[in-house]
């Protein structure tokens, strides 16, 4: 019996044995194909991390003069984000902070912006001008804000050295806010001379005296000031507060309430934008009604978001979700490392359907402001009216927190609007590598024959590759050479501060042909002391001509450019009668800008905004109106229907939210805020 049991188990072994190597096999491609691809990251990620480690760390040892380590690792942590695309940054301490504040909309201060030099632009202007003769913006991204006077401009052709303001050695105020500094009595041009027992120094850093005025919500500050035409020094005393930044800067109406068509300046997008312009329009219908007795309701609204650089995606759906059906796809995402998501509209529109609706933008409505103006667009649900496109940002960043309370920001992914379009009109590809003129990324322009036709709502056309096409066009008025020139070197400021000294604000106050002339020998005056040089504008040109003539020995023609530096100057000059109305504008509004708060100032400038007024004729008229949203029905203004726009592209495809995330549509970069106006 025991040998038969022995022979089963012989014949049984080579079996178990096969399984035992099987499994064991089995066991070892498991943990290749599971740790291989895992070593490999590593691998990846350890090599340059340990030579950038070992490299600063040789230099701080052993470099011939005294390294700032720090420094050195910011300059090669940009110098590589740098090589991807202009939004991807690494934010210090410092710009964490106010990334975080731009994000959340609100901080602990006063309600102060101030700068090293009094504002270089005037309030309420809507005009575009040409590409190389920007105005320069003072955009407050946190309040308390710095526009440091020592910013060179990014214009081409400006001598910096000609625009600078009389001021700049002195710590003025630019904007003080409404329900917050400017309830207290701090005006626009105010100087500060301390900050409790602070005294501000010539020459002392925005940075420093911005710490100052911040602190404890709760906790009193007193501000010593100087206000032109006022003698001595006055003290301020205001508690400090969370100062909660508006991006509804104006909800009002155009002409008489009883008109119904409202108006609501958007500025930007930060957490609590969807409820401000939710409460706008809510008050607006209800003033509509009580104007018109119950008859009738907000007939028709502006949405103004003319130079509106961006914030957050939430925010921005918030908004849309105010407008558009419910259940209409608003906007989806998808990136490499980002899952597909799509964000739809789960509540019914507080916008009465008949309420006809126009949204303004310009080449410098951006980001997260391109996501509701393409949501609208796509939907069919109102107008886009401006002068030609937005600015094109349809790419989507991320602020990841790092240690040592620093953040990255950086891109990752790309937005399509309802119809599936992406409106990134820029392609960026990596840069970097050893040789340093490959350290930056190359940036594409996207061709008109690469652009793809999709279909909206309605089957009206629209394109990707190029922002957002305004259905209805309306050029706005170019400024003047002259006109630039006066906004940007601050002597529209300097000539209020003089005007102030002697003068009282009145009921009646108007720039009248006296005063007008008094501002020209102002000017005239700057010019001939050297304080001010019209022909700035064209320095950078002549200088550059006058320079290669003189090489060349040219003296006869370098004699020929000083002429033409003259006759430059003489044109100038005779655009003082040309644009007067304009820069008597501009006198208005920065004499205004001291006395006025902010919301009047935008109100004012309402009556002679070309695009608004046109926007206003378009509203009233239905037939015109309904034949560019191809409507088939006139009868009514019913945005039911099909929400989901036909498009040609390849749309993403994921999760459904309405508004819960922490994506940030970074479009307050420079080239896209440029054209922001403080006021």
């Amino acid at each position: 019996r025991s040998a038969v049991r022995f022979r089963q188990i012989s014949k049984t072994l080579p079996n178990v044995k096969l399984a035992l190597a099987s499994f064991c096999a089995g066991i070892v491609l498991t943990f290749v194909a599971v740790l291989v691809p895992i070593y490999d990251t590593v691998d990846k990620m350890t090599e340059p991390v340990t030579l950038f480690e070992t490299i600063l760390t040789d230099l701080d040892r052993g470099y011939v003069d005294d390294v700032d380590t720090k420094k050195l690792f910011e300059t090669g942590i940009s110098a590589m984000l740098r090589s991807l695309d202009p939004y991807t940054e690494f934010e210090g301490r410092t710009e964490a902070q106010e990334l975080n504040e731009s994000v959340s909309g609100k901080y602990g201060g006063v309600g102060l912006v101030i700068s090293g030099a009094l504002p270089q632009n005037s309030a309420g202007q809507q005009k575009e001008q040409p590409p190389s003769k920007d105005k320069e913006s003072t955009m407050p991204i946190d309040a308390n804000s710095v526009t440091n006077s020592e910013t060179k401009d990014e214009i081409d052709g400006d001598d910096d050295s000609n625009i600078q303001g009389i001021n700049e050695k002195e710590i003025r105020v630019v904007s003080a806010f409404e329900g917050y500094a400017f309830d207290y009595g701090m005006r626009t041009g105010d100087k500060i001379v301390a900050v409790d027992d602070f005294i501000i120094k010539p020459n002392m850093s925005v940075e420093d005296v911005r710490n100052k005025l911040r602190g404890e919500p709760g906790s009193q500050v007193s501000i010593t000031i100087q206000r032109d035409g006022v003698p001595g020094e006055n003290i301020i005393t205001m508690p400090r507060a969370i100062v909660q930044l508006r991006d509804v800067k104006l909800a009002s109406f155009i002409g008489k309430p009883e008109d119904g068509v409202g108006y609501i300046q958007l500025s930007g997008f930060a957490a609590n934008a969807g409820k401000e312009v939710r409460n706008a329009i809510l008050s607006l219908q209800a003033a509509s009604e009580a104007a018109s007795d119950g008859e009738s309701s907000l007939q028709a609204l502006i949405l103004d978001l003319r130079g509106n650089p961006g914030g957050l995606l939430t925010s921005a759906v918030d908004v849309a979700s105010l407008l558009v059906p419910k259940d209409s796809d608003i906007v989806s995402a998808k990136g490499r490392g980002f899952p597909g998501v799509l964000y739809r509209s789960r509540v019914e529109p507080i916008l009465d359907p008949k309420t006809k609706l126009a949204v303004l933008v310009n080449g410098q409505t951006a980001s997260a402001a391109e996501i509701v103006s393409g949501a609208i667009q796509d939907l069919d649900v109102g107008i886009i009216v401006g002068s030609d496109r937005t600015y094109g940002k349809g790419l989507v960043q991320n602020v990841e927190d790092l240690p040592f309370d620093t953040a990255l920001k950086f891109t990752v992914a790309k937005y399509y609007t309802p119809s599936g379009r992406c409106i990134q009109s820029t392609n960026y590809k990596e840069g970097g590598g050893l040789n340093a003129g490959d350290g930056a990324f190359r940036a594409e322009k996207v061709e008109e024959k690469d652009k793809t036709t999709f279909l909206t709502k309605n089957g009206r056309e629209v394109k990707d590759g190029g922002g957002v096409e305004a259905d209805f066009k309306v050029e706005t008025p170019q400024a003047s050479a002259l006109e630039v020139t006066l906004l940007r070197s601050g002597v529209l400021s300097d000539f209020a501060s003089e005007w102030s000294k002697n003068h009282q604000l009145t009921n009646n106050f108007d720039v009248d042909d006296v005063l007008y002339r008094d501002f020209q020998n102002f000017v005239m005056q700057k010019q001939k002391n050297g304080n001010l040089k019209l022909e700035s504008l064209y320095n950078a040109p002549i200088e550059q001509l006058k320079k290669a003539l003189v090489q060349s020995g040219y003296k006869m023609s370098t004699n020929e450019v000083d002429v033409l530096r003259a006759s430059i100057i003489r044109e100038m000059q005779k655009d003082f009668e040309k644009y007067r109305d304009d820069i008597k504008e501009d006198i208005s509004t920065n004499i205004l800008a001291r006395y006025l708060p902010e919301s009047m100032l935008i109100q004012r400038s309402l009556k002679t905004d070309v695009q608004v007024n046109e926007a206003v004729k378009l509203l009233s008229n239905d037939k015109k109106f309904d034949k560019l949203l191809a409507r088939t029905n006139p009868e009514t203004h019913s945005r039911e229907g099909r929400t989901m726009a036909n498009g040609t592209g390849n749309k993403p495809t994921g999760n459904t939210n309405n508004a819960s995330s922490d994506i940030m549509m970074s479009g307050r970069d420079e080239s896209a805020s440029v054209f922001k106006m403080q006021w």
